[in-house]
This record gives structure tokens, C-alpha cells and sequence, in this order.
């Protein structure tokens, strides 16, 4: 999508005269964001807890705009700034968002929607998507959107299709969730890049049995790959159970055209009041691709790009969804009612020498509470790798703090 049309649907949005608009609805939210590591990438020169050196930081605000603009019409424009208020050099050396110095800001969701058939809807234009192999990352003070149509549609009974075309994205992997497309210059430039040569996608989900949802995927990026997605999760008497399936074959006239596969299984229970745990285990294919993992493709499709396997890390992505791992998750979630919910992750990961040998162990700690409007969490992370920190564990301290508005 160029950006003239998204400058137009902006001013569709706000300035038309042809709609009435009406319930506008104002959101936003404040956020810093700081982290620092005792780890280095080659193990050397390892910084300090706190120090500078070994800290990233950011001040980030999302702003948005809703409303309703007649002839069945909804439309919604936001944007999304980062500043890091020149803290480097005193707090953090780094910012939160990897390459994302300064001060930045873009349209993060510009659309407008409509239910074109009593129950089929269309919403064009850029907005964040939830499928398994191309989602909006959350996990960062930005989170990546996409140049979009996406067509859903529920004549079926308990059944919800999904069709969409994407155009472009912002995602990039590591660190990072949003391009940062900086200029010579230090300005930032259209962040939005063609997703692969343009992809289409069509999903189901249906819910007929009860306490179960099933749903299945399939991906066509144009001259690129084709993937498959099936996953079934339910609930019963208070234990939950949940399996996934998942390949991605690359063109076989791209230099790299190994298939890549997964299966994930998981188990839990919630019998208990505030008390949430599970387990869960996962296999990719020893001959799969190194840069097409089972993992989301609008953020790269390899290390660093987070997976919707069950087994995914709280904080190390890259490493579930690549060829030759088998990964093992267990989550414990307990909330003390009006006091604090506390999180605690541990994941496994044990990959084939053959495919790199990049094993990884992790285990997190979060607490969160929210005080009003504030929301807060705080996590540790003490974790190892074979391809950072000369594979030595390390610590990782984390503050989120959001203020919604």
C-alpha cells in the first residue's frame, strides 16, 4: 500500500464531510520500558547489573482514534512515538526497540471496516493480525502492524472464516518488532515494507464442541513458501489439553527449499481457584529450513522471531521453531486477588549438532500489579544459550510501566 493511500484514509477518517462520525473513542497509553543483562554476546567484557553498558531503555506512547462513520462504517487511525530522551549515555546505552534511537513516530493503524453481508466483515488498511505464522508481536514497547485487507466472515454456526491479504509489514526480528528504516540522516522513513512479494492467507476456527476450538491455516506468500497450521485445544473438568501441527515448504526455487515441520503437544490444569499450569513439549523436523522456522514470518521466519508454539520462551525467542529442537515449557500462573499476579516460565531447548547445536535454557519470574490507570510488571530472567555469553548463564532484570489514558 503506498503511502499516499494511507495519507488519503487518513483524511478519510478524520476530515470527511460524506459521513456522519459518531462515538469517537480517544485511547492511549504512556509507557517506559528498561532492561539490563550481566551478559555479553561473546562472553567478554560482561557488563555489570545496572550499569549503562549493559541496559536498554525507552519511553514509547501509542495514541488512537476510533469512531463510527455512518453507512455502517467504523474506522480507526492511531500512531506510535519512541523518544529516548537522551538516555544514553547516562541510563541505558541502547534503546528498547534495537536501532530505534531518537525520537520516532508512525502510523501504527490506520482502517476502516464494515460488515459488507449480515455477517461477513471487511476491515482495509493497516491494523494488527493474529494468525500463526504472521501476528502483531506484543511483547515490545512498539508492536508491528501490517497493510492489510482481512475479510471474516460467521454464517457458519459457532464457526469464524478468515481471509486476508497482506501487503506489507513493519517487523523485524531480534530485539526489535517494528522496522526501523532510519535514514543517513537519523530520520525515519517509511517503515513498511513489502511482506515477502505479497501473501494471502485463509483460516477457520470453530468452536461446535463444547469447551473446544479448533482451527486450521494455510499461507500462499507469493513465489516464496506455502504453510499449513492446525491446532485443536480443550477443556474439561478443569484440565486442559492442546496439540499443533505446523509445515512450511519454501519454493523449490529458492537456494534453500527444505520443509520445515513441528508438532507441539500441551497439558494443564485450573481446577484450582487463581491457579493456572501447564506443560507442554515440542519436535521441528531435523531437515527443516534455517530461514524459514516455525516461527512468525512479519518478523523475519528465523532467529529471533517469536513462535506461537506452546513451548515458546517468555524472553528468548529464535529457539523452539528451529530445525532439529525439541523444546520443553512449563507455566505457572498464580493471582493473589488485589495484590499481585505472579508468572513463573521455565524453557528448554535442546537442538541436533547437526543443526547448529544451539541449545537454550531459560527461566523467568514476573510479578504485575496494576494501580489504576498504571500497570506494572517486573521480571527476571536467568537463562543460557550456546550461541551468546560463551553458553554461560546470565542475568536479565526487566521493568514495564504503562500508564493507560
Amino acid at each position: 500500500m503506498r503511502v499516499t493511500k494511507i495519507s488519503l484514509l487518513a483524511s478519510l477518517l478524520l476530515c470527511t464531510s460524506s459521513f456522519a462520525i459518531d462515538n469517537i473513542e480517544v485511547t492511549g497509553a504512556g509507557k517506559f520500558f528498561y532492561g539490563t543483562v550481566d551478559g555479553s554476546p561473546d562472553g567478554t567484557n560482561r557488563p555489570n547489573l545496572f550499569n549503562k553498558e549493559g541496559a536498554f531503555a525507552q519511553f514509547g506512547i501509542d495514541m488512537g482514534v476510533g469512531a463510527e462513520l455512518g453507512a455502517g462504517f467504523k474506522g480507526k487511525i492511531a500512531g506510535t512515538g519512541l523518544a529516548t530522551a537522551n538516555m544514553g549515555g547516562n541510563i541505558a546505552n541502547a534503546p528498547r526497540a534495537t536501532g530505534m534511537m531518537g525520537s520516532q513516530v508512525w502510523l501504527s493503524e490506520v482502517y476502516v471496516s464494515k460488515n459488507v453481508l449480515d455477517k461477513t466483515a471487511v476491515t482495509l488498511g493497516r491494523q494488527s493480525l493474529d494468525t500463526p505464522f504472521a501476528f502483531t508481536e506484543l511483547w515490545n514497547i512498539a508492536s508491528n502492524t501490517f497493510d492489510a485487507v482481512l475479510v471474516e466472515n460467521t454464517d457458519l454456526s459457532d464457526t469464524t472464516l478468515l481471509g486476508a491479504y497482506i501487503d506489507k509489514g513493519n517487523g523485524v526480528n531480534g530485539f526489535a518488532s517494528v522496522n526501523p528504516a532510519i535514514t543517513d540522516s537519523g530520520r525515519l522513513k517509511n517503515p513498511f515494507k513489502k511482506f515477502y512479494e505479497g501473501a494471502y492467507v485463509v483460516g477457520a476456527k470453530n468452536k461446535s464442541l463444547s469447551g473446544t476450538e479448533l482451527q486450521a491455516w494455510f499461507y500462499e506468500l507469493k513465489n516464496t513458501a506455502k504453510a499449513y497450521w492446525i491446532q485443536g485445544d480443550t477443556e474439561y473438568s478443569g484440565m486442559t489439553f492442546g496439540a499443533q501441527a505446523a509445515v512450511l515448504n519454501p519454493d523449490n526455487t529458492l537456494a534453500t527449499s527444505a520443509n520445515s515441520k513441528a508438532f507441539a503437544a500441551k497439558i494443564g490444569y485450573t481446577g484450582i481457584e487463581n491457579l493456572t499450569l501447564s506443560a507442554a513439549v515440542s519436535q521441528t523436523d531435523k531437515d527443516g529450513s534455517a530461514n524459514f522456522q516455525i516461527a512468525n514470518l512479519a518478523t523475519g521466519g528465523n532467529g529471533g522471531a517469536q513462535s506461537k508454539l506452546y513451548t515458546e520462551a517468555w524472553w528468548n525467542f529464535g529457539y523452539v521453531g528451529a530445525a532439529g529442537a525439541t523444546a520443553y515449557n512449563v507455566t505457572a500462573l498464580y493471582n493473589i486477588p488485589d495484590i499481585v499476579a505472579l508468572g513463573f516460565f521455565y524453557t528448554d531447548v535442546n537442538q541436533r549438532a547437526e543443526n547448529g547445536n544451539n541449545d537454550m535454557s531459560e527461566y523467568t519470574a514476573t510479578a504485575a500489579k496494576s494501580f489504576g490507570s498504571l500497570d506494572t510488571t517486573l521480571a527476571y530472567v536467568y537463562s543460557k544459550a550456546n550461541d551468546y555469553n560463551d553458553a554461560k548463564y546470565y542475568n536479565n532484570i526487566q521493568v514495564y510501566l504503562t500508564y493507560k489514558f
